[in-house]
């Protein structure tokens, strides 16, 4: 191990895990090990019993934030996690304490070997539908394999997770606004704000209360936000959830979510010549290059392939764009993005729209990953490659979008 490897474990990330270490030794557990790559402890609370893992990563962040809470978050982090009861045995114990939540595509995704593999669903682009047991002061992820154990399917349990919610989900009549209304719903921990977008006609009930069609932005897993989709103030509102999303330790979408003809959740889109159309265009790309830049840490420890980042870009316009790049004789893992950047040399590059790309049939989609990922083998063939070049477009990355 070298010296700045050393220095490494000492310090950051890697001292902050040394630290819930030894507040789990203190409370009683040792047979623990830390995932360095994941950011993870895996422990067992007994001999014979399964292993749990603590992720680290919101954790920390908090704590960096607020570092003189420090000791006392990962106290109340260990004791929380570790006192937990069981996911209950059985369904008939289990069925009436089931809530749905929505979580980051790539949430407790990394180094899932060996793991039971969390009931999930696609819910939104780059957001997923998971299911939790609803505990006094905290909450357990139900597994594919816990499924099994109760003897019922995955439907069955997230329709009944959405039923229980359902059941206690409800709002104050309405008042005809007198002017413009903002709904801001704050999670104590009991009430599942931002899981009500997943219950039909939920959001589109809130018409009434905000004095138009609603838009709703969930900018961290515990805050919910409602307003009218009137265009005019939305640029700054964007502006204001992204940087919510950029700071909160949890964070989950800068998009704008609304309902569509038939009631449902849909992400808010736009017509380019909307006011808020590049805040719109803006905001998904942000999201995604979040949940890519998460998937790529990892990815780059599980595979072999080069794992392309989702690159950012803005225009003179205010606009955004977004590339990633495939370098000659690499076998890559590329992002869906706005551009394909092809490196045939140095400093010889050109760009190519993702469609284009798609058309000449160098890429295989791999379903295994979510958000998608795009195989590409070596180098396009020179038919292929012919094809690119000759559809290439000139692209100016003067100016990158931070995430």
């Amino acid at each position: 191990m070298g010296i700045f490897d050393r220095l490494r474990r000492r310090s950051g990330p890697d001292r902050f895990a040394g630290e819930v270490l030894a507040a789990l030794r203190a409370a009683g557990i040792t047979d623990t090990h830390y995932d360095r790559d994941e950011f993870s402890i895996e422990y067992r609370r007994g001999p014979g019993t399964e292993p749990a893992w603590l992720y680290l990563h919101n954790l920390y962040a908090e704590c960096q934030r607020e570092p003189r809470t420090r000791d006392e978050r990962i106290r109340r982090f260990v004791a929380t996690f570790t006192r937990l009861p069981e996911v209950p045995d059985s369904w008939e114990s289990a069925r009436d304490r089931l809530r749905p939540v929505l979580r980051s595509a790539t949430f407790a995704r990394g180094g899932e070997s060996g793991r039971p593999a969390a009931l999930r669903r696609p819910a939104f682009p780059f957001l997923d539908e998971m299911v939790v047991v609803d505990q006094p002061s905290s909450m357990a992820y139900v597994s594919e394999m816990t499924c099994a154990e109760w003897g019922v399917s995955s439907e069955e349990v997230f329709a009944t997770a959405r039923a229980n919610l359902a059941a206690t989900a409800g709002l104050p009549p309405a008042e005809q606004p007198a002017g413009r209304v903002m709904l801001r719903f704050i999670d104590d921990g009991d009430a599942y704000w931002v899981s009500h977008l997943l219950l039909d006609g939920w959001l589109a009930a809130l018409g009434e209360h905000v004095g138009g069609a609603p838009l709703a932005f969930m900018p961290d897993v515990r805050s919910l936000i409602v307003i009218d989709a009137d265009p005019e103030p939305l640029p700054e509102l964007f502006d204001l959830i992204e940087r919510h999303f950029a700071e909160s330790p949890r964070p989950l979408s800068p998009v704008a979510y609304t309902v569509d003809q038939a009631g449902r959740v849909v992400p808010f889109t736009v017509a380019s010549g909307h006011p808020a159309a590049a805040a719109v265009q803006r905001a998904s790309r942000v999201l995604a290059a979040s949940e890519y830049g998460a998937q790529q840490n990892i990815l780059r420890h599980e595979v072999e392939e080069y794992v392309a980042s989702y690159a950012v870009f803005g225009t003179s316009e205010g606009g955004t764009f977004s590339v990633a790049s495939w370098t000659r004789g690499m076998h890559v893992l590329l992002p869906r993005v706005d551009f394909v950047a092809f490196n045939v040399a140095a400093g010889s590059t050109f760009f190519v729209p993702w469609d284009v790309v798609m058309e000449a049939d160098v890429l295989t989609e791999l379903p295994e990953y979510r958000p998608s990922r795009y195989r590409g083998d070596s180098w396009p063939a020179p038919a292929a490659f012919g094809y690119l070049r000759e559809r290439a477009v000139p692209i100016d990355l003067g100016r990158s979008v931070p995430r």
